[in-house]
């Protein structure tokens, strides 16, 4: 066994599991928080976070795809190029936020109505989505820089920030939703602007850290705005077919909301309400994956090819064995996480036989989490990528639950089974795609 690789990827993937955790536990707290107020307020916080949900998709194509630059560069040790492209990644970053910040904040209720036909939670949603809007651009800085941290090991500040942002964002919560410490109860506003609060501290501390932090970090500004027409067309060749697929698996997912928000109330308190376990436990399985990428795309770059088809497949085999025992973690949890909300029976119901399905589906979800954004983007397989993740959403998931819930009208359990395979689809393909090892190369060369 060999201990040093282990550690190295708890040093990498702990971190990043931990704070994509807390992240998770944070938003099951503001659906704690809201749901107490009822069902009705859960669905339109839900829905009308669907948007910031495209959004960070966005953010997160842009920097998984300017990542298999970064972590290449870094094992290549690459100081200059690294700086251009995290300079490149962190301004389309910026301009991401500041359309959506403008969308939400001027159509606001357009938004939500695409999602919903209820005038109900259009009205209660609203007014959150109006002011939690303002958080965006502050996301997207720190989201971009969290990625760059991470791709080039620091894992560590990221997650302290996050903790940070978790306290002030629950303490917040807790002060302005049910109007305490002399201050009017705002409800789902006062967790709009409890986001608000938090995002900024959180840029704040990331910030400063950037500053001060000058020998953990070797940033030089200069290096950073002067971006070139290769940094440019490089980063483009990688990252372009990343944002495109998670743009497109985004507005893929945002179609199951939609499907899920056209068939009842119920149905979607159900799914609002399941979705948060079960990212709860995903989040634990999303370091695995983030320690694949940064230490396959470090060896890549310093031109250990062998090594690096190890590592892909013991952490492939890891994760996916990581996420049976995780699936049934899930199913023990179901009942005591649903005595934290004021839920109808049919509503319960629903939570738990959508959330056992999840478990089932669990080690298909890993293995496609670790092989697409693990192993394949690492050696800059994004644009096969983008085509078996969209064709495989589209065609097999988007497609088979819009006919299972309004053709013939299935149960949401039903629904919600059909649209999961396109996983298995991805399974398949992904590792007939990992065995021709295509992706075994060293992207950190000037020849693009």
């Amino acid at each position: 066994m060999d201990k040093n690789f282990w550690k190295k990827v708890l040093i990498i993937g702990l971190p990043v599991s931990i704070q994509n955790l807390i992240n998770t536990a944070v938003n099951m707290v503001d659906t704690f928080m809201i749901g107490s107020l009822g069902d009705d307020y859960v669905s339109a916080v839900g829905l009308a976070n669907k948007v910031f949900f495209v959004l960070n998709l966005l953010i997160f194509g842009i920097a998984s795809g300017c990542s298999v630059l970064l972590s290449q560069y870094y094992g290549k040790k690459d100081d200059k190029n690294l700086n251009k492209t995290f300079g490149f990644m962190t301004m389309l970053s910026l301009s991401g936020g500041l359309l959506f910040f403008i969308l939400a904040f001027t159509i606001p209720s357009n938004l939500m109505r695409i999602f919903t036909e209820s005038d109900t939670l259009i009205e209660l949603g609203t007014p959150y989505l109006r002011i939690v809007s303002i958080s965006y651009v502050f996301t997207a800085f720190s989201f971009t820089t969290s990625a760059m941290l991470r791709s080039i090991n620091k894992t560590r500040a990221p997650m302290f920030f996050t903790l940070i942002t978790v306290f002030v964002n629950v303490i917040f919560n807790y002060i302005l939703i049910f109007g305490k410490m002399g201050l009017p109860e705002l409800k789902a506003e006062g967790a709009a602007i409890a986001t608000i609060i938090s995002r900024i501290v959180e840029f704040s501390c990331i910030l400063l850290y950037l500053i001060f932090a000058k020998r953990d970090v070797k940033l030089s500004v200069n290096e950073m705005i002067h971006i070139d027409k290769e940094t440019v067309v490089k980063n483009l060749k990688f990252a372009l077919p990343v944002i495109i697929n998670e743009l497109g698996w985004g507005l893929g997912t945002t179609m199951y909301s939609v499907i899920y928000g056209h068939m009842s109330d119920d149905v979607v308190a159900s799914m609002t309400i399941a979705t948060a376990l079960e990212d709860l436990v995903y989040a634990l399985l999303f370091g695995i994956s983030t320690a694949c990428a940064v230490i396959v795309g470090n060896q890549l770059g310093a031109n250990d090819l062998d090594e690096a088809q190890k590592t892909a497949k013991k952490l492939l085999i890891t994760g996916v064995i990581m996420s049976m025992v995780l699936g049934v973690v899930l199913v023990l949890l179901i009942n005591p996480y649903l005595l934290l909300y004021k839920a109808t029976d049919i509503v319960r119901y629903n939570i738990r036989r959508v959330c056992i399905a999840y478990a089932i589906m669990m080690p298909a979800v890993t293995f496609n989490l670790i092989m697409i954004v693990g192993i394949l983007r690492s050696g800059g397989d994004t644009l096969f990528c983008m085509i078996m993740e969209l064709s495989s959403l589209w065609v097999v998931g988007v497609l088979s639950g819009a006919i299972g819930a309004f053709v013939f009208e299935l149960d949401v359990l039903y629904v919600f089974v059909l649209s999961q395979m396109e996983q298995l689809v991805k399974v398949v393909i992904g590792f007939i795609r990992y065995k021709q090892k295509k992706w075994v190369r060293n992207i950190a060369i000037k020849e693009v």
